[in-house]
């Protein structure tokens, strides 16, 4: 059809010598391992760069995490290798936020450089065909040259999940905890994670700038479940994880919420409890012009 934007020849910049391909010549040619020519090897003029902002969603179950690593499943070595087969090209993708192998991700955020060789939304189409079923792009857009995923993210929401039963259908996604636990306790001790500290002591490995702003720890409860929410532009590793393992042992009453005090000025990590990864969601990132 001759008004079909799918069959018109040029590149979506007005240049000739481009034909737009269709969803099904995307999945045959992403997972023959062909390639889609890009319109600067095609008599294209511009044949520059766009940088792409993806929101992506995934199951970390079977995942080592956001950061890519030789000879391991990660979130970031799947999307690059899936960019790859579709473009051709190395490309290199920016994360807002590192999150751990077992932690899953509502809308994580990733921004990268690509050559225009199809239009966003035709990339993320191509992307999900080839990108397993524990990982999905939920949308990619067009930004600044400028953005950056990582440094220009005003704040990150994470959400972690206690069932105070058992639970063999939400376990995967939640921590199965068999103890009963004071929420007034609980609270009390998040009230005092609120604010810049030294997290050191929550942090599993040393790290040199220590110095964290939390913004809020929200704690709710939903039927069986205990919903705590923390809300920071940065964290150390594991450090919301055992924060929450630092709120559960106040709730339970095997330390006192003052305790928490003392952490915060330890200068070196301590023996704390850190939560099963399983029960941890990025939910969000927020930029400048969200908050």
């Amino acid at each position: 059809m001759e008004g079909d934007s799918r069959s018109r020849r040029g590149c979506l910049r007005g240049c000739t010598g481009y034909r737009y391909p269709s969803y099904r010549d995307q999945r045959q040619a992403a997972r023959m391992g062909a390639v889609f020519s890009e319109c600067g090897s095609s008599g294209c003029s511009r044949g520059g760069k766009m940088r792409l902002a993806a929101v992506i969603e995934y199951d970390g179950t079977n995942l080592f995490g956001w950061q890519i690593q030789p000879e391991r499943v990660t979130v970031q070595g799947e999307i690059e290798n899936a960019l790859k087969q579709i473009t051709g090209e190395e490309i290199r993708i920016t994360g807002a936020g590192r999150t751990d192998a077992g932690v899953h991700a509502l809308a994580q955020v990733a921004s990268f450089d690509y050559k225009e060789s199809l239009p966003p939304d035709r990339l993320q189409i191509a992307l999900n065909s080839v990108l397993p079923r524990s990982i999905f792009i939920k949308s990619i857009e067009e930004v600044s040259d400028s953005f950056d995923a990582k440094r220009d993210a005003a704040s990150k929401l994470y959400r972690y999940r206690i069932i105070r039963a058992r639970s063999p259908l939400r376990r995967a996604a939640a921590w199965e905890y068999h103890y009963p636990l004071d929420i007034s306790r609980m609270r009390a001790a998040a009230d005092l994670l609120v604010g810049t500290h030294d997290y050191a002591a929550l942090c599993e490995v040393e790290d040199p700038r220590p110095s964290i702003t939390v913004d809020s720890v929200d704690i709710r409860e939903e039927g069986d479940e205990i919903i705590i929410e923390v809300k920071g532009r940065s964290f150390l590793y594991k450090m919301v994880r055992r924060m929450v393992g630092v709120m559960t042992e106040c709730g339970r009453g095997m330390i006192e919420p003052q305790t928490v005090l003392k952490l915060l000025n330890r200068a070196k990590p301590v023996q704390t409890i850190t939560a099963p990864a399983n029960g941890l969601v990025l939910v969000k990132v927020v930029y400048p012009k969200e908050a």
